[in-house]
């Protein structure tokens, strides 16, 4: 018999410029959407009001960065964001001993991420849910954590069940429906796989149109930087070839930057595939995209099978 869920948040505005997120949380709270579903509770969060006030990514640290368990424990991380991790982790937690079952936290990029779905856990629950929403939705890609850390730091990884849904590429602090509907259809899909593993006997859950045995997937392991000049500034961009490019692989002598003086920089490396290429939230660190790699899972093992 599997576990199960009981309870589901929808977080929007952990990144306070991300409107899409907050106005659909408000959306489906003044619609009450909630009653749409029997067997579990839906309940709703605007994670960094702070921020989303300010129309800013965040105020001091980013929020989605507060929630190892090492750090929520730790009393001398007492910036706002972190102050809010905090309360937020007693509200959904505790990060270990959750009250919470299930979160959804609703993201948007400035990167054509398509409808990104990003697991943090590889369990037969995750894999079967990301597996469904790529059956149902096109344009789903899922990404993958587990590689990166143990103790994840994103606010979904508070409840034993979470996943980041991240649409793009949309601009910072704007609307768009297109993003909107695509974030709601990813929502519902979601919920509705709750409703099919809720009403079934084990972890294979009945669907009513089978699963592939496998599931594909990008696994994150690397960052790519800017080039900067001798003072540290940038003194490069993303090639123009790249820009609006969803997951492309890229190969050791391939366009990566161009220069300021009009320079093509080549890639030098092993074969990747590129996320979040110009993603305007990381340029206050200099990150110019992400390094990811095939994987495939098999949905009942839940073993890499590539």
């Amino acid at each position: 018999m599997n576990d199960k869920v009981k309870s589901v948040v929808i977080v929007g505005g952990t990144h306070g410029n991300e409107l899409t997120g907050i106005h659909l949380v408000q959306s489906w709270k003044k619609n009450q959407r909630e009653k749409d579903f029997s067997d579990f509770s839906v309940d709703y969060l605007i994670a960094n009001t702070e921020a989303r006030t300010a129309n800013k990514r965040y105020l001091e640290h980013d929020l989605n960065r507060c929630f190892k368990k090492i750090d929520l424990e730790n009393p001398s991380l007492n910036s706002l964001e972190q102050t809010r991790a905090k309360e937020i982790n007693q509200l959904l937690g505790p990060k270990g001993a959750a009250k919470t079952d299930f979160i959804l936290d609703l993201h948007t990029s400035t990167a054509n991420m398509q409808i990104n779905i990003v697991l943090t856990r590889i369990d037969p629950f995750h894999l079967q849910l990301a597996a469904y929403l790529k059956q149902q939705l096109d344009n789903v890609v899922i990404t993958s954590e587990i590689e990166l850390m143990d103790d994840h730091h994103f606010l979904e990884s508070i409840a034993t069940r979470g996943i980041v849904i991240e649409v793009g590429a949309i601009p910072q602090g704007a609307l768009e429906y297109p993003c909107f509907e695509k974030t709601q259809s990813a929502i519902e899909v979601a919920l509705d796989f709750v409703s099919y593993y809720n009403h079934s006997n084990n972890d294979q859950v009945t669907l009513p149109d089978a699963l592939d045995e496998a599931l594909d997937l990008m696994s994150y392991h690397s960052k790519i930087v800017f080039p900067v000049d001798d003072s540290g500034e940038i003194c490069a961009v993303v090639h123009p070839d790249l820009i609006g490019k969803a997951y492309p692989q890229i190969k050791n002598g391939d366009v990566l930057f161009k220069g300021f003086d009009g320079k093509d920089i080549l890639y030098q490396g092993e074969t990747t595939h590129l996320a979040f290429i110009n993603e305007a939230a990381y340029y206050d660190q200099k990150i110019a995209m992400c390094c990811c790699r095939p994987a495939r899972f098999s949905l009942e093992t839940c073993l890499r099978v590539d």
